[in-house]
């Protein structure tokens, strides 16, 4: 059953869409006890949002669809837009992460633009799909800004992948990635950092999944110059000033009637 919680949630977020935007959820009948909540989550979201088409699948019997989204655990909530752009989020969704989700929705609808131009124009360096994880729990303080960044990135980037991980509902992922400390979050398979992660630090993190070697290439992605790191000390600055500005002026924006 949906919580009353998560009910005042959405009905308190905006009602209206400017584009289509598509929630897929895949669930299971065997050993998902947080699957029927989910599905009471997107229907009374879909209810609230104009311009939502809701999809259903069962991740044992809709094996194409599962292969397709790159499902592998339940309940599992896909949030893609009309340019197929999409970010998965795993677990019981509610509290800060509810909120979250319902962002994603509303930045895929109205084309919000979520990171400055210098993080933009970083990442259309990117060649190959890098995939990135993050584990959360809603009482962690510092989950929401790394799970709202790599988001963002998913949102800005076709070839990043976003999973947002509710960790206790999965404890065999807890044993497999040694979570120790959230937030988690982990780029590609063999790449992780644990606690705060900053903007910088995200796209260093996603270059070097991509293959770029800090002290190897010897210039930085984002202006070329000479660098023994991904990205130089100056356009760390700079990216984290910028990113950190455009935050604040985009969160003074939702709170304004």
């Amino acid at each position: 059953m949906l919580s009353d919680r998560s009910k005042l949630l959405i009905g308190q977020s905006p009602g209206a869409l400017k584009r289509p935007v598509r929630l897929v959820l895949f669930t299971t009948e065997a050993g998902c006890s947080a699957c029927p909540d989910a599905l009471a989550l997107v229907r009374e979201i879909r209810a609230h949002m104009g311009k939502i088409a809701l999809e259903t699948y069962d991740i044992v019997m809709d094996r194409d669809k599962t292969e397709l989204y790159g499902i592998k655990y339940t309940p599992a909530i896909v949030v893609q837009d009309a340019e197929g752009r999409a970010v998965t989020f795993y677990g019981l969704i509610e509290e800060v992460f509810l909120d979250i989700l319902l962002r994603t929705i509303h930045a895929m609808a109205d084309e919000r633009i979520w990171f400055p131009d210098d993080i933009l124009r970083t990442l259309r360096h990117l060649n190959h799909e890098v995939k990135i994880r993050v584990f959360v729990e809603t009482d962690c303080p510092l989950c929401r800004p790394v799970a709202e960044t790599a988001v963002g990135l998913a949102i800005e980037s076709p070839l990043i992948d976003t999973d947002i991980i509710v960790a206790s509902d999965f404890p065999e992922l807890i044993r497999k990635y040694r979570i120790a400390l959230l937030p988690k979050t982990t780029f590609g398979e063999n790449l992780h950092l644990e606690g705060h992660v900053t903007e910088a630090e995200f796209l260093e993190m996603i270059f070097q999944a991509e293959g770029i070697r800090p002290g190897l290439d010897r210039k930085c992605v984002v202006c070329g110059s000479a660098s023994p790191e991904i990205i130089c000390r100056t356009c760390k600055t700079r990216i984290q000033a910028e990113a950190i500005d455009h935050k604040t002026r985009v969160e003074k924006g939702l709170q304004q009637p």
